[in-house]
């Protein structure tokens, strides 16, 4: 069975429908969740080392918390691609979906695809806002709290942060017109309620983003 992801980012309505024909298979959508965590865990170090740098040499043990940061954004993009696939198979039960959840997991991770790129491009601009930064450098073990609000309110108020933000948007919206022709296969829902399956949760959350953006 052809997993070109060309073809679910060009004509996942058609790749969905072939993929039912086959036993579900959640190794590739985990590999895709994984390398999102780890672009996240990436993104995570570049922020952690604007921290570090204003960190005397022995207190560098406090860039320790970067490593967490890092672990944490591996494990969060397996969380985010199971907690989308449960949501989205509660919401489809509403409409009287037909469908085993391993499947609705299954073609939620192919859904992530958009994902990876965004979480390149975000990469990217993390580097840039860091770049931009001026890290006041600290002595005291008490300044820490100074130097986290110092790099938080300049990466804030850096005008590629709302960018960077709108541009992830963009590609959460790609991964919704995928996951729409997933739920539709995966949970046997006419096109409509495939729409409102996906729509609900994640026009909340990108209203959320942009509340959270205007400030």
């Amino acid at each position: 069975m052809d997993s070109g992801f060309l073809r679910v980012l060009l004509e996942p309505g058609r790749f969905f429908q072939e993929r039912m024909r086959g036993e579900p298979g959640l190794k590739i959508p985990a590999l895709i969740a994984l390398v999102i965590g780890i672009i996240g865990a990436v993104s995570a170090a570049i922020s952690a080392n604007a921290l570090t740098e204003g960190l005397p040499p022995d207190m560098q043990v406090f860039g320790l918390a970067g490593v967490a940061f890092a672990v944490a954004s591996v494990i969060g993009g397996l969380i985010t691609w199971v907690a989308f696939g449960i949501v989205f198979y509660i919401i489809s039960m509403v409409f009287m979906g037909d469908g085993d959840f391993k499947r609705t997991l299954e073609f939620t991770g192919y859904g992530l695809i958009p994902q990876v790129f965004g979480g390149i491009i975000g990469a990217i601009f993390s580097y840039q806002i860091v770049s931009n930064l001026s890290v006041p450098i600290i002595s005291r073990p008490e300044d820490i709290a100074v130097l986290v609000e110092s790099v938080t309110t300049g990466m804030l108020s850096d005008p590629l942060t709302p960018i960077s933000g709108i541009v992830g948007i963009l590609f959460l919206i790609w991964s919704a017109n995928i996951w729409i022709f997933g739920m539709k296969y995966a949970r046997n829902l006419s096109t409509r309620n495939a729409v409102l399956t996906v729509g609900i949760p994640v026009g909340l959350y990108i209203l959320v983003n942009l509340v959270t953006l205007i400030g």
